[in-house]
Order: structure tokens, then C-alpha cells, then sequence
């Protein structure tokens, strides 16, 4: 029993061998071999761009005045709206001018009385000149008239003072605006007492030009510097590099403004060194204190190769794009990528103008497979703000260009002026 199982399995086995073996070598049926993978390509654009470093900052007023009472007395009135719009002048606090006013006439008063007696010592002078000339009287009475008289213009002038500065006060009764720009609640009510130069009564900041104060750091403030410095033919002049601002809420840098203050010192803790901007608020709408985004041009603009930004990858920070060859194979790339700008990457450095670059169906290639290519427009060249920015004004170039247009009349003018005389001397 046992032989002829060992009879049958020595049967079956090479049976199955056969037929498997048999199975193994069989083709695929017709219709499904292999596709190669299908990836969508475009072509990079090129466009102007500059370099730049974003930072973060915060609003401040072109101007902040604290107002205080410059005399003491209650507050009558307080006629301005709080949080609104005041000019230059315009009268915020009213102080009981009572007692100032009385102290002014007092002292208008005696100024009177003195001036009075001033007149009365000039005419006793003149009579006691004519006297002493005809030796009527001594030299010692004259010399005491003519003393009570500089005695006397010296008494107009005290006085004269007392009342200047009793109207002074009383002026300063009258609370008014030092500057124009945006007031702020009221901290003290009509009613109350205050306090000459110790109590704060509001506070105004200018608000149509806002400061925005940010910190840059060592290594982006000397590639600054060295970029923009003069004997290099850049556009940097005095201080007036160009800068945008974004705010919270913004998804562009819109906000155009200028540097007008660079500090004198870096800070050794933090490796920083603070940064003013100056920017427009026309509109009202900013207030001091607002957190924003600053991006400061590096440079000069440039022509620069852009790809969409989901063609990009990475590999152990190191990143690479899949372009395809003209036999439709894979080729890894490692690129250096630069800014972004509306959705699209600055590849410095690994990709030239012309090539495809696989912009979809990264995930199914590799080094050196075959691709079925699916083509792709190129979007458009992105607009950049800080080239716009960095770019000459058109009022500019036409300010220029009579300037030239001059310079050549001028220059053809002398030419001509040159042969007209090489003429005469023939």
C-alpha cells in the first residue's frame, strides 16, 4: 500500500511541474502590456524678480503729543469729540480764566499807572535841564530828577513783563491742539481740578504718515549695504531704500514706503539692528501699534526662471524637480530654489529655458523611466510689487527726458557752432 502511494506521488508531482512550468511562460494576452505612466510637463517662464528679506514690525505715529495743563484751575468745557479728526488750534479744554483774567488786569492796570508816572518823570527831566543850564538849581537835584526817571522806565518795564506773563496765563486758560492728527478719549471730565504741567489731559498722535520700527538682521543688513552702496552704480541714495508692508488681514504686500532711519549700533544680543520705515495713510485707516510684514528689496531686479511650485520637491532637504528628455525619459535634477511669487518658484541655479518639467505625476516616475507627456501652457509671468516699486516712475523718465533732449540740442547746437567757425576761417 505504501509503494503504490509512493508510485502516485512520483506521478503527480512532475505533472504539476509541467503544468506550472507551462503557465509561467505563457505571454500576456494582447492588449495588456505595460503602459508607461502618464505625466503632464510645462515649459518654465521667466520674469523680473529681486531678492528679498521679509520681517515683521509695528506701527508708530509720525508724531505723539501728551497734552497737559500748562496752568492750574477747573476744566469748563471740553468741546472735541474723542477719537476724532482735530487741527492745529483747535480748542479742546477750556480752564476757568477768572482768576487769570483779574490778575491780567491788575497787572494792565499798574503797567497804566507806571507809564503814567514814566511820562511825568520825562517832563520834570526836560524842566530840570533847562534849569540846571541857567545854574538855577544843583547839579545833585538834577542828577536825583534824572534818576527817578530811569528809575520809573525801569518800573514800566517790571511791570510791563508782570503783564505779559499774566496774559500768558490767561492764554494757556485755552487748551488747544498742538499738531494735526487723531485725538484720543478724554482722561479728565469738566469739573475737575487740574494741575499746571502734572495732569494729563489727552493724548494726539499724527496719524497721515505712520513709522513702522523693525529689526533686520547682521548678515541681511551688510548684503544691504554692500549692494547698495554708491561706487556699485545701484539705485540706494542716501537712505531712501524702497520697502512694502502687508498687514495682519492682507494677503500682498501693497503698502509702498521708504527708510528713512537706519540706528547707529547693531544690538550684540540679539544680532539685530532696528529699521524705520515711512508709509502713507492717506486713507486714515492704519493706527500706530498695528503688527505687519515687511519685505525689503535686496538689489536690483533681475530675469529670473520660475516654476510652478508643485513641481518641486524635496530629499533630505536637498531639492530636486523630474524633467523629461527629448526621448521622453526621467531625469533627476537638484535645483536651488529662491522666493516664491504668486504660486510660482525662482529656481537660481540647475534648470535652463526650454525644459519640461513634470508638473503632475510625480509620484509614479523615477531616474531614467519612460514617460507618455501630457503638455502644459506655461502660466503668465507673475507681477512683481517690488519690481513695480524699484522701477522708474513714468513722471520720472519724462522728467528726464527733456533733460536729455536738451543736452543733445545743446550738443548739436556747438557742433554746429564748430564748423560754422572752421568755415569762416577757410
Amino acid at each position: 500500500m505504501m509503494q503504490a502511494s509512493f508510485r502516485l506521488a512520483g506521478i503527480v508531482i512532475p505533472l504539476l511541474l509541467v503544468i506550472f512550468s507551462g503557465g509561467c511562460n505563457q505571454a500576456p494576452p494582447a492588449g495588456q502590456e505595460k503602459k508607461p505612466a502618464e505625466v503632464v510637463v510645462t515649459t518654465p517662464i521667466t520674469g523680473q524678480v529681486v531678492d528679498f528679506e521679509e520681517f515683521t514690525g509695528r506701527t508708530d505715529a509720525l508724531k505723539t503729543v501728551e497734552i497737559r495743563a500748562r496752568v492750574s484751575g477747573f476744566i469748563m468745557t471740553a468741546p472735541f469729540k474723542e477719537g476724532d479728526l482735530v487741527k492745529e488750534g483747535d480748542l479742546l479744554f477750556q480752564i476757568d480764566p477768572r482768576t487769570y483774567q483779574a490778575t491780567f488786569n491788575q497787572a494792565d492796570a499798574r503797567l497804566k499807572q507806571a507809564v503814567a508816572d514814566r511820562d511825568l518823570q520825562e517832563k520834570n527831566t526836560i524842566r530840570v535841564r533847562r534849569l540846571i543850564e541857567g545854574q538855577v538849581i544843583s547839579q545833585e537835584d538834577y542828577d536825583t530828577t534824572v534818576a527817578t526817571l530811569e528809575k520809573s522806565k525801569a518800573t514800566v518795564g517790571s511791570i510791563e513783563a508782570d503783564r505779559d506773563m499774566a496774559q500768558l496765563y490767561l492764554e494757556f486758560t485755552k487748551v488747544t491742539a498742538p499738531l494735526t492728527g487723531r485725538i484720543s478719549r478724554r482722561l479728565v471730565d469738566p469739573g475737575n481740578l487740574v494741575v499746571a504741567d502734572n495732569t494729563p489731559l489727552t493724548v494726539i498722535v499724527a496719524d497721515s504718515t505712520l513709522y513702522v520700527y523693525f529689526d533686520v538682521d547682521e548678515r541681511t543688513y551688510l548684503d544691504l549695504v554692500g549692494k547698495a552702496s554708491p561706487d556699485r552704480g545701484s539705485w540706494f541714495k542716501g537712505l531712501q531704500f524702497p520697502v512694502v508692508m502687508r498687514l495682519a488681514n492682507e494677503e500682498e504686500f501693497t503698502h509702498k514706503g521708504t527708510i528713512d532711519f537706519i540706528d547707529n549700533r547693531v544690538n550684540a544680543a540679539t544680532g539685530t539692528i532696528r529699521m524705520r520705515g515711512v508709509f502713507d495713510n492717506a486713507s486714515g485707516i492704519l493706527r500706530p501699534g498695528l503688527f505687519v510684514r515687511i519685505r525689503l528689496p535686496i538689489g536690483k531686479p533681475y530675469e529670473a526662471i520660475l516654476i510652478s511650485g508643485e513641481a518641486l520637491l524635496s530629499d533630505q532637504g536637498r531639492k530636486f524637480i523630474y524633467i523629461v528628455n527629448d526621448k521622453n525619459e526621467v531625469v533627476y535634477r537638484q535645483v536651488t530654489p529662491g522666493q516664491e511669487i504668486h504660486g510660482l518658484t525662482v529656481i537660481k541655479n540647475g534648470l535652463s529655458k526650454g525644459e519640461r518639467v513634470i508638473v503632475s505625476g510625480m509620484q509614479r516616475v523615477k531616474q531614467g523611466v519612460q514617460v507618455q507627456v501630457k503638455v502644459q501652457e506655461p502660466p503668465e509671468p507673475p507681477a512683481s510689487s517690488l519690481v513695480q516699486l524699484l522701477r522708474p516712475q513714468p513722471a520720472m523718465q519724462a522728467a528726464k527726458q527733456p533733460d536729455q533732449d536738451a543736452g543733445k540740442s545743446k550738443e548739436g547746437e556747438i557742433r554746429r557752432q564748430g564748423s560754422g567757425t572752421a568755415t569762416g576761417g577757410n
